[in-house]
């Protein structure tokens, strides 16, 4: 590509064309105080468009630290040829990926911008090779699945409040639904299985009560929990999903409860386990115990034998209703 170098006034550089700008989430500050103390070092590149202005190819973040330090004109270059959409996006992210690596979100916001310019059979093995992501088709939907998201939840995987995997689930969502779940998340700091936990039960809940995702996160229930300010982080975040699951299962929530509070009855210590059937379908229940020498297991032996002649053992095997 050929370029030509030029001093221009910032008064004809289209700001608010975005078309090659892939940067997500630098750091301003730090670029404005590197330009005030050492000037531009880099010129930014750019394309003069049919209607002379000029459109930002590499270099927004410094074409907008120098606006902001109040800088009336810029050295810029200015491509010279008649040159494709395709082309200016290729030299915008290897202008980028020439001193990092892309994030995930910049991965996403490229497959978008570039899927119109490139044919549909060459368009993982291109992708993969131009935005840094491994050669595979579920990783590629995955990541192309994150550019439906609203920014603010963008940030929120590239922040880490909202894992890969959840935002990929999100993706599926309403705008505002998706909202819901991570002004949620901002609130819980979930781990990824249990962000996961939280949209599957809320999604199945809505379903079956005919409601939106977002309401049933609304609900009095789940709003009275959070609000709660003697509950730490950690315990909002469990009676949360302990309110879901309750909502979402109801019939076996009664089981576990029932479970949990005739197993008491039968006075075990924490070397003897009792654990019912998954769901408590009709299946085996599992009896566990630890012992270290013939005496512990002597005492095991007793407590199953106290056990088994204790009537709170029939009334926790009695079918459930």
């Amino acid at each position: 590509m050929k370029y030509e170098d030029k001093t221009i006034s910032i008064s004809e550089i289209d700001t608010k064309d975005d078309t090659c700008n892939l940067s997500f989430r630098t750091d301003p500050d730090a670029l404005i105080a590197s330009i005030r103390a050492v000037g531009l070092i880099n010129p930014p590149v750019l394309r003069q468009r049919q209607d002379l202005k000029y459109q930002i190819v590499c270099g927004f973040h410094r074409v907008m630290a120098c606006k902001t330090l109040g800088w009336h004109e810029i050295k810029v270059r200015v491509l010279l040829g008649d040159l494709s959409e395709l082309d200016l996006l290729k030299l915008a992210i290897w202008d980028n990926r020439s001193h990092r690596t892309l994030n995930v979100i910049e991965q996403a916001q490229g497959i978008e911008k570039l899927s119109a310019h490139i044919p549909f059979r060459n368009r993982l093995q291109m992708l993969s090779s131009l935005l840094g992501f491994p050669q595979n088709q579920k990783v590629f939907e995955k990541i192309e699945a994150l550019s439906r998201l609203q920014g603010d939840i963008q940030a929120g995987v590239t922040d880490e409040i909202v894992s890969l995997e959840a935002a990929v689930d999100l993706s599926e969502f309403s705008h505002e639904d998706a909202l819901s779940f991570f002004e949620l998340f901002k609130v819980l700091k979930l781990s990824q299985n249990k962000q996961r936990e939280v949209i599957t039960l809320a999604q199945e809940i809505a379903i079956r009560e005919d409601l939106k995702p977002g309401e049933v996160l609304q609900s009095k229930e789940l709003r009275t929990i959070l609000d709660r300010p003697e509950l730490n982080r950690n315990e909002k975040g469990s009676k949360v999903r302990a309110y879901l699951k309750r909502r979402r299962f109801p019939t076996l929530t009664k089981a576990e409860e029932r479970f949990s509070k005739k197993l008491k009855d039968l006075k075990l210590n924490e070397r003897i386990h009792l654990t019912p059937p998954p769901y408590f379908e009709g299946g085996p229940y599992t009896l566990r115990m630890t012992f270290r020498s013939m005496k512990d297991f002597d005492e095991r032996r007793k407590t199953l034998d106290a056990m088994a002649k204790n009537p709170a053992l029939r009334r926790l095997l009695e079918p459930f209703e």
